[in-house]
């Protein structure tokens, strides 16, 4: 574990210091704090306007954020070869890759913490209370990221950063969608290769998990407004984000040691 140690705090300190997490982060920033104007005005639905378009901000922009981190950092360290010095020492792949997805999962949950938070001073602002609803989901959120951050680092292991980021997007927009697709399986109503789409459904990571609110789950409306998820559902959905993630991270590791770097 030391070798992991070692390449995860590298890849922290080498993601602190990217340009591109901290332009993504201000504009996240920013969009938060237009929640703000937006909340003022709506008539009466401060809190809710607030709470909708803050929640749905910090989700798109962690995502993109993960997303530019899982795709590049690997094709970094190989176009400038500082790839090399570290595999020369007694630091084998599968301890590289593993460390350099904990350093980008440390990254996330520090822009995470720091999105969070100025979320919650925003909302406390307009009148609201920084619920159970809330924190649940933000940890949600942090789970999809890692999800999403997994899929980048195994299309990165074997592709170029602009592919492995078309990729990762289509599997993200595919995930979050694929509770409408497995309906319109049980309906029926799809005609042409079903069992291509069901297997869509299998490997496709199933995304609409994570952002249950303003969905319907077991014929109630789920929203963070008013009746949202229970711990046990976190933790559920937390094992099977686990179990995702380590099968792409074993996939990964499977491509990575037997690509030629040369």
């Amino acid at each position: 574990m030391r070798a992991v140690l070692a390449v995860l705090l590298n890849t922290f300190r080498e993601t602190i210091r990217d340009k591109i997490l901290y332009g993504i982060v201000f504009f996240a920033v920013v969009l938060i704090l237009m929640t703000f104007v937006l909340g003022e005005w709506s008539l009466h639905e401060e809190v809710r306007v607030t709470t909708d378009l803050g929640l749905a901000g910090i989700s798109l922009f962690s995502i993109l954020l993960a997303v530019v981190l899982g795709v590049s950092l690997m094709y970094k360290e190989i176009e400038r070869k500082t790839l090399y010095p570290v595999l020369s020492k007694p630091v084998a792949r599968w301890q590289f890759l593993v460390g350099k997805y904990m350093g980008m999962a440390l990254t996330l949950a520090l822009a995470l913490a720091l999105l969070g938070a100025v979320f919650f001073v925003v909302l406390t602002i307009q009148g609201g209370v920084p619920s159970r609803a809330l924190v649940i989901a933000m940890l949600l959120i942090y789970l999809e990221v890692l999800v999403v951050t997994a899929v980048a680092l195994f299309f990165s292991s074997f592709s170029t950063p602009f592919v492995s980021g078309v990729l990762t997007l289509g599997t993200f927009i595919v995930g979050r969608n694929l509770d409408t697709l497995e309906l319109f399986l049980q309906a029926r109503e799809i005609s042409v290769m079903p069992g291509l789409f069901k297997a869509f459904t299998v490997v496709f990571p199933n995304l609409y998990l994570f952002y249950p609110s303003g969905r319907a789950m077991e014929s109630q409306w789920i929203s963070v407004n008013s009746v949202f998820v229970t711990w046990d559902y976190l933790l559920t959905t937390a094992g099977y984000g686990a179990a995702y993630i380590a099968v792409c991270l074993a996939a990964s590791i499977i491509v990575f040691t037997r690509r030629d770097l040369v």
